[in-house]
């Protein structure tokens, strides 16, 4: 069974994090967002028309071809048929979502929309290889809803209790980005590196019951609400909680504007270190809470989480650490990004019931590779010799590249879906630097305070990092891990200020010549890690195509070394058209 699944709406201009996916007889098949394609972060406002077509090109599909359209968000439909508690078919929004001009029907095709949070839900449990466990969403909204909980067994997830807009943690958390000045789509992943710089002086009235099930605001929040002529919107409580922020919390209200925080700037980030503690303290203590009520209803052993606030490594590490549930995993993609799998998966297992368990996601790798001529013709156009090495000349040449602080431009195999790169899309270098952490902030025209990650061989990480480390969180840097004190000089470029690193787990099964390139640079200097960040620079998502990557390698005077599959480029490079092949 073929099914199509997608979100994000053109005609909405706060719609953002556009994706698709394909999925065939259960398995992923494809899936890509379309923030890489037209190159815009977050892709606000653009749909999905471009990665949608992108997703039956790579199987060489037409829209005729699918079974099943499911999309992930249960809109306000004025007709349809009621597929499930969670799932409602109508082709009213088609025209719309997938117009006729450019995928080519003659009659509108019905769309399964399925719930927001449930198309998280099933996202994030039916990539867990987990046979049941309980289920946290947590984000800005979702039909509105803030936070709801599930049970999920087998094919079948159900909804437990859920909370409303005016308690959105995702909104409280965005908001606090904002204010520090952070920004409010990127505010929230950059305050969770900066809270390790400040301590909570101030706590913010803001808490979870868990067993009364109940949230408790502050008093100015909850009075803005109830004098709110019309029921608060997911932006109002938003702009609710940057008012709030601003009258009760250092460094105070500046002069306030309808545009939002242009008064932040007047202070440096580190006026609001503290602040970011508090917040971050919020959140954790609110999760445990929301984590301890799931427990007392499911009395489940796995916890899966899904929601932007699942994004969240330093909250997801304290509730790994504290071990009221046996297992936890997030899938990668938590994000809003993630519902055109989750509600694709979702319909999948409504109509086409997979006979076995289904298995843990081994990697978020699901879009686009390129072909050889497609490379040299990229490479040939910057003005550079394509030369082609096996994959033992490569990894050897890498990582004596990396242990000679050369910092690498990576780009091999498909896309990985979701925010975080894992070694397909990466810059890498060298961790026993400090200095290399201030380069590579340089080069990707980041805030110099921010932490770096590291890629770490899975069988030596013990050795670095305290453990245990939580599989379903450090396989894809959704965790972080303490290092321990004797690493701590020996590879500097990835030691945050609480000591803490944000790490992912390499296996030498699941990752191939990733594993063996950090391998062979552990060989070389007895360090079993690498510098690990994604493959982009300020303002622009990850790479997608060659000729993005080529672009940086040749505008970044540091980015030494460039790997496009198994052709290979450093600096200097004389210009010419050979191809060298050494395969």
């Amino acid at each position: 069974m073929k099914i199509l699944g997608f979100i994000g709406r053109s005609d909405i201009p706060q719609a953002h994090d556009g994706s698709a996916s394909l999925i065939i007889d259960n398995n992923i098949k494809f899936a890509l967002e379309q923030e890489r394609l037209t190159r815009q972060r977050y892709a606000e406002g653009q749909g999905c028309f471009d990665v949608t077509k992108a997703c039956l090109d790579s199987a060489g599909l037409y829209l005729s071809d699918i079974d099943c359209i499911a999309y992930g968000w249960l809109e306000n439909l004025k007709s349809g048929t009621q597929v499930s508690d969670y799932v409602v078919s109508s082709n009213e929004l088609t025209p719309i979502l997938l117009p006729q001009k450019l995928f080519g029907y003659t009659k509108p095709p019905n769309i399964h929309f399925v719930k927001h949070h449930y198309a998280h839900a099933a996202g994030t449990f039916f990539t867990s290889g987990f046979d049941s466990a309980a289920v946290l969403v947590m984000d800005g909204q979702g039909e509105g809803v803030s936070v709801s909980l599930f049970h999920a067994k087998g094919n079948t997830i159900e909804l437990i209790e859920t909370y409303p807009v005016n308690t959105s943690l995702g909104m409280f958390y965005g908001a606090a980005g904002a204010r520090a000045g952070l920004g409010w789509h990127s505010g929230p992943g950059k305050l969770m590196g900066l809270a390790p710089f400040g301590q909570v002086r101030q706590s913010i009235d803001f808490h979870f019951d868990p067993d009364a099930g109940r949230f408790t605001l502050p008093t100015a929040i909850q009075k803005a609400i109830d004098d709110s002529p019309t029921p608060p919107t997911a932006g109002d409580i938003g702009t609710f909680w940057l008012q709030y922020f601003e009258d009760y919390y250092y460094p105070y209200r500046q002069t306030w504007t309808s545009s939002g925080w242009e008064a932040v700037q007047a202070y440096h980030v580190a006026h609001y270190a503290d602040f970011a503690a508090s917040v971050q303290h919020t959140l954790e203590t609110i999760g445990h809470n929301l984590v301890l009520r799931l427990k007392k209803l499911t009395g489940e052993k796995n916890l899966v989480l899904s929601g932007g606030c699942a994004l969240n490594c330093t909250m997801n590490e304290a509730l790994s650490r504290q071990k009221i549930f046996d297992r936890i995993y997030v899938f990668p993609a938590a994000n809003d990004a993630g519902c055109s799998i989750g509600a694709a998966l979702a319909v999948s297992h409504l109509f086409n019931q997979p006979t076995s368990k289904l298995e843990r996601l081994p990697s978020p790798a699901f879009g686009t590779t390129y072909t050889r001529d497609a490379i040299i013709a990229a490479i040939k156009d910057y003005g550079f010799i394509p030369e082609k090495l096996s994959l033992e000349e490569l990894t050897e040449r890498v990582a004596s590249d990396l242990a000679s602080d050369k910092i690498v431009a990576w780009f091999r195999g498909q896309d990985e879906f979701g925010p975080r790169a894992l070694g397909r899309r990466s810059f890498l270098a060298n961790p026993s630097h400090r200095e290399t952490l201030g380069r590579l902030n340089k080069i990707k025209g980041r805030e110099m305070w921010r932490p770096l990650a590291p890629s770490v061989l899975s069988e030596k990480a013990e050795i670095v990092l305290e453990g245990p480390l939580e599989p379903g969180l450090h396989r894809y840097m959704l965790g972080t891990a303490t290092i321990r004190p004797e690493w701590r000089t020996k590879i500097p470029a990835v030691v945050h200020v609480d000591f803490t690193t944000r790490s992912h787990l390499v296996e030498k099964d699941q990752d191939g010549i990733y594993w063996s390139l950090i391998d062979c640079f552990y060989q070389k200097t007895g360090i079993p890690l690498v510098c690990n960040t994604s493959l982009n620079v300020a303002g622009q998502p990850l790479v997608h195509k060659p000729e993005e990557v080529l672009d940086i390698y040749s505008t970044k005077d540091d980015v030494q070394t460039l790997v496009i599959e198994d052709f290979y480029l450093t600096k200097p490079e004389a210009i010419g058209t050979e191809i060298v092949d050494h395969a």
